[in-house]
């Protein structure tokens, strides 16, 4: 039935609304735009610019959909997050049928850098049998003479090694004496759930840069979106697998495949985030967040003692560096420990950011001091800096990880009538001031020449923009003043009038408008959307002019995601109250975002 009283999208679609604000439960489902407001919009004219609209409203229901359809299912994720512990997986409990099945014999199956006992080494024959023959992973014809979905596979894979890994990972350059990026290479054409998803993220980047750059453009948008969709099908059926593998595996391989499972869930969770599907975050951070405790408590037993497995006693149970240098703190990583390195820290950050708005403290905050402290080592570094893999210093991170768990006993006091004021300023001052003793060291610093001890081995690092103090220090900066927003806000309530936060948001602001490259915006999206929700009306133009120069749009989900959530709070800005959080703005659209 038509609706006279509801948004003007259900109008148009002729549907029943009921009229929630600021989005309604037809609009919220089908993941589309809703439209509100008092005045009709120009588009309801009742001729052309209707039809066109309504056409537009269908593209956005059938691309929606698609993009739920690249959940990974319930079979999969409910088991990883609530039976892993439990030692292993009941095979029927995750058997999903999927047609077209490829056979184990069709699939390489894993590689790794350590040989198990009584095996001989893999041959390089083998390996490289597994990317070139066409009856591998994917399944060619050659015989018409026409490109084959082997070679097309490879294409694709090799345009996500040049193009779309540095796109979504800027800060990520490791210098060649630790092994560069070549893990990589290894790890996909070795792990079957990692090249499938692999997959996933090339087509889609492949199929944002088709749009509109050649003729007939819709037919190859069409078919790369076919392969993606299948892609992810195959990616599930590949993680179902290699769950059941693990059950019976001993403590080395189980840290390995384990470790693989994980980072394939991480980087399925960042192609779904860059494809604009933030709906199944949660689910798959949990299974995610599952697999990383099961890969310690692997190694805890393997200690047998009532100590607490280190980050690097971890790494050592999956092999031993390709080679080592007395001069420097680490050697060169094997495929497989460079990948936990790379995921574990993207995980670490997901789940601080995460918590941001989940109104619990960060799930693996039990390991920050383990992972992101150097905790007496010797050479003074933690085993995972942060800085060179999304641009910004552990030091923010750790203290916005804090900040949350401040926030979530804060809340649970409160409601059991136990909130003690004082406590809490007291370990907030604490926050605040190492916040700001150490952006005041970033800028004393801000001038400072940067050196290059390695010369020749890190040229090719010297990608990024160059800015005073460089991009690091820049990103870092940001992300620090939208800690202090969080830290006050969490402290004081919604008071975007106030000095304090005044003071920050125009700081902020100038930062961002500052940017060498648009593109950085993507590394600092959290940053971003704090600052935008507690921006002034006469200063909405600048956050929207940012998130326009971000383009294609298709690219850059997070940033379009987060402007989605500006716009929330800006339209009901006269209605928020001293108790509104961030974690509302955040899930003010029904489910919660990961902005990262």
């Amino acid at each position: 039935m038509k609706s006279y009283d509801g948004c003007w999208t259900c109008r148009l679609r002729k549907k029943r609304c009921d009229e929630i604000r600021p989005v309604c439960r037809n609009c919220s489902a089908l993941q589309i735009t809703c439209h509100f407001g008092e005045e009709k919009p120009s588009w309801m004219d009742g001729g052309l610019g209707q039809k066109e609209k309504a056409e537009e409203v269908k593209r956005e229901v059938r691309s929606a959909a698609a993009r739920r359809r690249g959940a990974l299912p319930n079979e999969v994720l409910e088991p990883i997050a609530a039976g892993l512990a439990t030692g292993g997986l009941n095979r029927q409990s995750t058997s999903i049928p999927f047609r077209g099945e490829p056979t184990p014999d069709s699939s390489p199956g894993w590689t790794s850098t350590h040989t198990p006992p009584g095996t001989e080494p893999a041959s390089s024959t083998a390996r490289q049998d597994s990317w070139n023959r066409p009856d591998g992973l994917s399944i060619s014809n050659l015989s018409d003479g026409k490109l084959g979905d082997s070679e097309l596979d490879r294409r694709f894979m090799m345009f996500y090694f040049d193009h779309f890994f540095p796109f979504l990972f800027p800060f990520y350059k490791p210098p060649l004496l630790e092994g560069g990026r070549s893990w990589i290479i290894e790890l996909v054409v070795g792990n079957q759930a990692m090249w499938h998803t692999t997959l996933c993220l090339s087509t889609y980047f492949v199929s944002v840069a088709l749009d509109g750059a050649i003729s007939g453009h819709k037919v190859c948008k069409t078919a790369a979106w076919e392969k993606v969709l299948n892609q992810m099908g195959v990616t599930f059926m590949m993680l179902q697998r290699n769950l059941q593998d693990i059950a019976s595996s001993d403590t080395q391989d189980l840290i390995v495949k384990t470790s693989r499972i994980m980072g394939s869930i991480v980087q399925l969770q960042r192609f779904e985030i860059s494809a604009g599907n933030f709906e199944n975050c949660r689910k798959h951070l949990s299974a995610a967040i599952a697999l990383f405790r099961k890969i310690f408590q692997a190694a805890e037993n393997d200690i047998g003692r009532d100590e607490l497995p280190t980050f690097s006693g971890v790494l050592s149970h999956m092999g031993r560096p390709l080679w080592a240098i007395t001069s420097q703190p680490s050697g060169a990583w094997s495929s497989d420990q460079a990948a936990f390195r790379f995921y574990s820290a993207l995980l670490i950050v997901d789940d601080i950011i995460a918590s941001t708005c989940m109104e619990e403290p960060p799930r693996l905050l039990e390991y920050h001091a383990r992972l992101l402290t150097n905790s007496g080592s010797p050479d003074g570094r933690p085993p995972l800096n942060l800085e060179d893999f999304m641009g910004c210093e552990n030091w923010v991170m750790l203290q916005i990880g804090e900040i949350s768990a401040l926030e979530a006993w804060k809340k649970s006091a409160k409601k059991s009538g136990q909130l003690d004021m004082m406590e809490l300023v007291a370990r907030a001052s604490a926050i605040k001031q190492t916040l700001l003793e150490n952006l005041a060291r970033l800028d004393a610093e801000a001038n400072t020449p940067e050196t290059n001890p390695l010369g020749l081995f890190t040229l090719y690092n010297d990608q990024l923009p160059p800015m005073p103090g460089g991009c690091t220090a820049f990103v870092t900066r940001v992300w620090a003043h939208a800690a202090v927003l969080y830290l006050s806000i969490m402290v004081s309530g919604w008071q975007p009038g106030s000095a304090g936060v005044r003071e920050n948001v125009v700081r902020i602001l100038e930062l961002l408008e500052q940017m060498p490259a648009p593109e950085l915006l993507r590394t600092m999206v959290w940053p971003f959307c704090i600052v935008g929700c507690l921006a002034e009306p006469g200063e909405e133009s600048r956050f929207r002019a940012m998130a326009d120069a971000l383009v294609p749009h298709q690219l850059f989900r997070p940033a379009r995601k987060a402007l989605e959530i500006m716009e929330n709070v800006w339209k009901c800005r006269d209605e928020l109250t001293i108790d509104t959080d961030f974690a509302a703005c955040v899930c003010s659209l029904g489910y919660m975002s990961l902005l990262v």
